[in-house]
């Protein structure tokens, strides 16, 4: 019975701490996705509504950032590189279906916008400061190496499960935000970029908290920071203690840092966050004489879908449509 009991024990364990063993340095590529241009495009009047009728149109361009050129490749092998481009493939599989629909439906959408000027007429670009990431056949290989059967196939056989599958809001392409951590509770669209959207609200996430990447630390000498607070149009002197110049910051629910005051001068969480590198807008910020340090949870933006915490809930039985119907509220998956 005793030997019974402490099978029992290691199994539950083992759960628990399954997702944290698995994240290896490859989330550390994982991108924090649709983060600039995501602003735009929830403000642009182009419509997004879902074509009447089936989509036959089954090929995706996509505009290569290094080369600046075009390649156009079936939607089968976009999600392939797109889920490649974006997600460990270590993951657990209903995580990777989820990634797969998200990254499909946000291929739809921004195919279906008139206005591609700004990306050589593609539909999409590669660039995941912009859009999405994306990895060629060819990129895959040298990513993996040795691995690159293995994750091919498993690639191949999570796609071809959800291929068509995709994501809508009131007869809408969503916009499927994801980052690779959150603080345990997901940020809302509203909060980042100022815009609502409904599916895109602030949801528990706990299993973000279990990460061994969940928190990270940045300190800087007094002189970088003053250096990098005139870069914002923060002049401070350098005969100033630095605990005197930062006010109280306000933040969200999640913990990111709606604004902060710095020298008198009101400044966002995302502008400091971009200003100093750091992983999140999930910051607490302290000072003395000569340095600066910034205490950051989360890794990404944090709106929408977590990755890791799709791979926690995976991993403790959940299927991914219900990975997908917790992170985009009220969201429907179509075909």
């Amino acid at each position: 019975m005793k030997n019974y009991l402490i099978s029992i024990v290691f199994i539950f364990i083992s759960l628990i701490i399954t997702p944290v063993a698995l994240l290896s340095g490859d989330i550390t590529k994982s991108k924090d996705t649709l983060n600039t241009a995501i602003q735009s495009e929830t403000k642009t009047e182009e419509t997004t509504s879902i074509p009447s009728g089936d989509i036959t149109e089954d090929s995706i361009t996509v505009f290569l950032s290094n080369t600046k050129k075009n390649l156009t490749v079936s939607e089968f092998e976009y999600v392939c590189g797109s889920v490649a481009a974006e997600m460990p493939l270590m993951y657990h599989e209903e995580a990777l279906k989820a990634q797969a629909i998200a990254c499909y439906t946000n291929s739809l959408r921004l195919k279906n916008l008139s206005d591609k000027s700004d990306i050589n007429g593609a539909d999409i670009s590669d660039n995941p400061a912009t859009h999405q990431g994306y990895l060629t056949r060819e990129e895959r290989k040298e990513k993996w190496g040795d691995d690159y059967q293995k994750y091919e196939s498993k690639l191949e056989t999570i796609v071809k499960e959800v291929e068509g599958e995709y994501l809508s809001y009131k007869n809408e392409y969503c916009l499927c935000a994801f980052s690779a951590i959150c603080t345990g509770t997901t940020e809302s669209a509203e909060n980042v970029w100022g815009e609502k959207l409904p599916y895109l609200v602030s949801v528990k996430s706990s299993g973000d908290t279990l990460s061994p990447q969940y928190s990270s630390t940045n300190t800087f000498t007094k002189s970088q920071f003053i250096s990098i607070m005139k870069d914002l149009g923060v002049s401070i002197n350098s005969k100033t203690n630095l605990k005197d110049v930062i006010g109280k910051e306000k933040t969200s629910k999640a913990g990111t840092v709606l604004n902060l005051q710095i020298n008198k001068k009101e400044l966002t969480g995302e502008e400091i966050r971009n200003a100093f590198s750091l992983r999140s807008s999930a910051f607490k910020i302290t000072a003395n004489e000569n340095e600066v340090t910034f205490k950051v949870s989360g890794y990404g933006h944090g709106v929408g879908m977590s990755q890791y915490g799709a791979d926690f809930m995976a991993r403790q039985g959940s299927t991914y449509d219900e990975i997908l119907k917790h992170y985009y509220k009220g969201a429907e998956i179509q075909k």
